[in-house]
C-alpha cells in the first residue's frame, strides 16, 4: 500500500486537500472520485515523506530549526513563509522532507502540532504540547523561543557530558588496547620460556599466562561471547525491572551519580518550569515530564506525584519524601514557588542552579577522577610488572643457587689428602 496525497475540489468548489491509501494511483484515483470530489492533483512522492516517521534528526538541527523558527516568526513571517524557508536551511535530507510535509499539512489548514505528531521520533510530546498550546493561545512565536531554550540547554548539557567522558573514556581504551597486545603477544612468548624451566610459576604470572592461552585459543569463541554478553545486558536493560534497578545503582556511583542525579534534577525542574511557563495545566505538565526524565527511580517519583497532585497537593511535599534524589536545597526552593504563586520560575532557578553545579564538575572531571584512573591504570601496570618480574627473579635466584651449589662441590673435590 501506497500514501498518495491529493488536492481536489467538492460539488460546491470548495478546495480539499487529504492523503488515501493505495495499492497504486489509479485505484486512488478512484477512492477519491467515489467520495464526490474533483481531482486537481495527486502525489505519491510527497507521500513517502511519511517514511521519514519512522526516522530521527540530529539535536543540534532541531535547535537550529526551532531558532530559526522563532526569529522568523518574531519578524513577522506567516508560518507558512517560515517553515517555506526553513526547507531550505535543512541540513539533512530527511528533515527537508519532514519540514516540507508540515508546511504542507499546515497550507492544507491542518495544525502544526496536530502535523508533528506524525514524526515521534523527531518531535517529542513536550514540544508537540508547547506547540499546541501556542497555537490555541496565539503565542505561537513565543512558546517556540520556549522549545529552543529547551533544546538548546538538552543540546549544551549533552555535549558537555560527552566531551567530559572524553578523556577517561580514551585513556582507559588506550590501556585496554596495550594489555591485550601484551597478553596476546608478549606473554606466549614468556610462558613457552618458563615452561622449560619447570619451575613453579607465581599467583600473578599463573593467572596472566591462563588470560593469554584463552585469548589466543579460543580469541572467536571469546569475542562471540562478550557479543553475546553485550546484547543480553541490553535486552535486559529494556525490561522495566531490570533497568529500575540499574538505574539505582548508577546514581550510587561515586562522583557520576553525583552528576546523574543532578542532570535528572535539572530535565525535571526545566522541563516543568517551561511546560507552565507555555500555560499547559500541571497535570498534564508532569506526564509530558515524566517521559522527558530518563531514571527510572526519578520516573517512579513522578508517578507519585502525578497522582499527589491530582488529589489537590502542591509539588514540594511529595518531593521532600525522598531527599536521596531531590534534596532539600531543591525542595526547599519548589516550596516557595509553590506559596508564591510562582512555581515555573522557582522550577527554572532550580534547574539553572544545578546546571552551574554540573558544568564545574564536568569542567574539572579530568582532575576529580585522575587519581582513581591513576590507581586503576596503576594496578594493571603493577599486575603486569609483576607477572614478569617475579618469575624472571625467581629464575635468576635459582641459578645463582645453583651455581653456588657448583662451586662448592667443585671445591670439596680439590681438599688436597695425607
Amino acid at each position: 500500500m501506497s500514501e498518495f496525497i491529493y488536492e481536489a475540489t467538492d460539488q460546491e468548489g470548495n478546495i480539499k486537500n487529504g492523503s488515501v491509501s493505495a495499492g497504486g494511483k489509479d485505484e486512488a484515483l478512484e477512492i477519491i472520485r467515489s467520495d464526490g470530489l474533483t481531482i486537481l492533483s495527486i502525489d505519491e512522492e510527497k507521500a513517502k515523506v511519511k517514511n521519514a516517521s519512522k526516522g530521527s534528526v540530529k539535536l543540534v538541527e532541531k535547535l537550529l530549526f526551532f531558532d530559526h523558527m522563532g526569529k522568523m516568526l518574531n519578524a513577522g513571517l506567516s508560518l507558512s513563509e517560515t517553515l517555506d524557508s526553513l526547507v531550505q536551511d535543512a541540513e539533512t535530507k530527511i528533515f527537508k522532507q519532514v519540514i516540507e510535509d508540515l508546511k504542507y499539512n499546515v497550507e492544507s489548514g491542518n495544525k502544526l502540532s496536530d502535523s508533528m505528531k506524525k514524526y515521534p521520533k523527531i518531535f517529542s510530546p513536550l514540544i508537540i504540547k508547547m506547540m499546541e498550546i501556542g497555537e490555541t493561545s496565539g503565542s505561537i512565536a513565543e512558546n517556540t523561543n520556549l522549545i529552543k531554550d529547551q533544546v538548546q540547554k538538552s543540546y549544551e548539557l549533552r555535549k558537555k557530558v560527552k566531551s567530559a567522558m572524553m578523556y577517561p573514556v580514551i585513556i582507559m581504551s588506550i590501556m585496554l588496547v596495550v594489555s591485550i597486545g601484551l597478553i596476546i603477544f608478549v606473554f606466549p612468548q614468556l610462558n613457552t620460556m618458563f615452561k622449560g624451566s619447570g619451575m613453579t610459576l607465581p599467583l600473578p604470572t599463573q593467572i596472566m599466562i591462563d588470560v593469554s592461552n584463552i585469548l589466543t585459543g579460543y580469541g572467536v569463541e571469546v569475542l562471540i561471547v562478550v557479543i553475546i554478553l553485550i546484547i543480553a545486558a541490553r535486552a535486559l536493560l529494556k525490561l522495566p525491572q531490570a533497568k529500575y534497578i540499574w538505574n539505582v545503582i548508577s546514581i550510587k556511583i561515586p562522583i557520576i551519580g553525583d552528576i546523574i542525579k543532578k542532570i535528572n534534577i535539572i530535565n525535571f525542574a526545566r522541563t516543568l518550569g517551561n511546560l507552565l511557563k507555555s500555560g499547559i495545566p500541571i497535570n498534564q505538565s508532569i506526564t509530558i515530564v515524566r517521559d522527558t526524565v530518563s531514571n527510572e527511580a526519578y520516573k517512579k517519583i513522578i508517578d507519585e506525584l502525578e497522582r499527589n497532585v491530582e488529589k489537590g497537593d502542591q509539588i514540594s511535599p511529595t518531593l521532600s519524601k525522598y531527599p536521596k534524589l531531590f534534596p532539600n536545597l531543591a525542595t526547599r526552593m519548589i516550596a516557595v514557588g509553590d506559596k508564591t504563586g510562582n512555581t515555573s520560575e522557582m522550577l527554572l532557578s532550580v534547574s539553572e542552579f544545578y546546571q552551574n553545579q554540573v558544568d564545574d564538575t564536568l569542567a574539572n572531571l579530568s582532575v576529580i577522577i585522575e587519581p582513581l584512573m591513576l590507581f586503576v591504570m596503576g594496578g594493571g601496570v603493577l599486575l603486569i610488572a609483576l607477572s614478569v618480574i617475579m618469575p624472571i627473579y625467581q629464575m635468576t635466584g635459582s641459578i645463582g643457587k645453583t651455581a653456588g651449589t657448583s662451586a662448592a662441590s667443585g671445591a670439596g673435590g680439590n681438599v688436597p689428602t695425607k
